[in-house]
């Protein structure tokens, strides 16, 4: 047995306890991410028992060096927060809305907060019908607008948090983004850029190198782009196709995010950059950019309605559209930095365990060369950059 899966039997063990689930019978079984995470191992959970039968799903820290250092103090504790509290406040404010208009969490059964072994226990949403999207592929427009609904809805409540318990959404205003935040010596710094820069000017067109050189003479950072602009909102901070399970019934898509290691304050607009430009190639976009930004408001002024909240006060759409113009350029950033780790083919994917974060400058595939070439010819075609 592995230490993950000691640490989440132990963790079972308790959880179960508590909610009277005996005797019972578990079966767990690692389950592989695909290439999709670096953080955790991953497993699913059967529970049979008289009174109850769950099916569970859990995630176990696994990592060691470089990336337990980045993820040590935030990332697990971001999650159990956003399970623990902020669901439930979100809960709170959806009271008086139709079950079917409500932002949804997964349940949550339970976590682990010990340094090394932090484990977050929720329900196994496939067993209830949602699957995941092949990240390898640009996303559609059934499960694009399915996404953007659910984002809209994550970010009205955020608002109606900060209008009806401001004392609360305070404490959470000063999340900041955290990936990014590390500081590395120069040395190391400078080898990764170089790799990074390498890698995105093998894929571009010889024309467009110097606008996008031009670019990176600044050196933007992550936090250039990831801090409030006006009004801060709670962000999901990694809202891409992969983070998302999808669940048709009756022809209609329902989208439900999965991972929230990187909840932060900061501006609506960049979760809609990060989930458009990491998730959809440049065919995609010159159909469904506008009618998908269009999508989103219209969904954000309905969950604000809903929840008693004026858009056109709190966010109106020339605001909107003023946060889109200027994040938009984090696009090439992400897409240089971000975009390779997510349409990384499994088999090259890094591995866990003792991770050096170099592994995470990975060679440019087929897919990736295409989608940010798109990404590329978008902000250039749209003066961007």
């Amino acid at each position: 047995m592995s230490d993950a899966e000691q640490t989440l039997r132990n963790i079972l063990d308790k959880e179960l306890d508590e909610r009277g689930l005996k005797p019972r019978d578990v079966t767990i079984k690692a389950i592989s991410s695909g290439g999709a995470n670096y953080t955790s191992s991953l497993f699913l959970v059967d529970v049979k028992s008289p009174k109850e039968d769950l099916k569970l799903f859990a995630k176990v820290a696994n990592s060691t060096g470089a990336i337990r250092d980045i993820a040590e103090g935030w990332m697990y504790k971001t999650e159990r927060l956003v399970y623990t509290k902020i669901a439930k406040l979100y809960e709170d404010l959806q009271v008086q809305i139709p079950e079917e208009e409500k932002l949804k969490f997964p349940k949550f059964y339970g976590c682990n907060n010990v340094s090394g072994k932090e484990t977050v226990v929720m329900e196994n949403l496939l067993a209830s019908g949602y699957n995941p999207f092949n990240r390898l592929k640009s996303l559609d427009w059934q499960h694009g607008s399915a996404s953007v609904e659910y984002l809209a809805k994550f970010h009205a409540l955020s608002f109606a948090l900060a209008k009806n318990s401001p004392e609360e959404f305070e404490k959470l205003s000063h999340m900041k983004y955290e990936i990014g935040n590390q500081e590395f010596d120069e040395e190391t710094m400078g080898a990764i850029w170089k790799k990074i820069m390498n890698n995105m000017l093998e894929v571009i067109k010889d024309d467009q190198k110097e606008k996008v050189l031009k670019y990176f003479e600044s050196m933007p950072t992550m936090n250039t782009y990831t801090k409030p602009i006006g009004k801060p909102v709670l962000c999901h901070g990694d809202f891409r196709s992969s983070n998302i399970l999808f669940k048709t019934t009756d022809d209609k898509v329902q989208a439900i995010a999965v991972d929230f290691q990187t909840v932060y304050a900061g501006c609506p607009a960049t979760d809609l950059v990060y989930l458009i430009f990491l998730g959809s190639d440049e065919e995609f976009r010159a159909e469904y950019y506008e009618k998908l930004l269009d999508h989103y408001y219209n969904s954000l002024s309905k969950m604000m309605e809903w929840l008693s909240i004026d858009s056109t006060e709190v966010y109106p759409r020339e605001e909107f559209d003023r946060d889109m113009k200027e994040n938009l350029p984090y696009a090439i950033l992400i897409g240089a930095t971000i975009l390779p780790t997510v349409v990384v083919e499994e088999d090259a994917a890094p591995e866990l365990g003792n991770f050096d974060y170099n592994q995470f400058v990975i060679s440019p595939n087929e897919i990736f060369a295409k989608r940010f070439r798109g990404i590329v010819n978008d902000c250039i075609r749209w003066n961007v950059i």
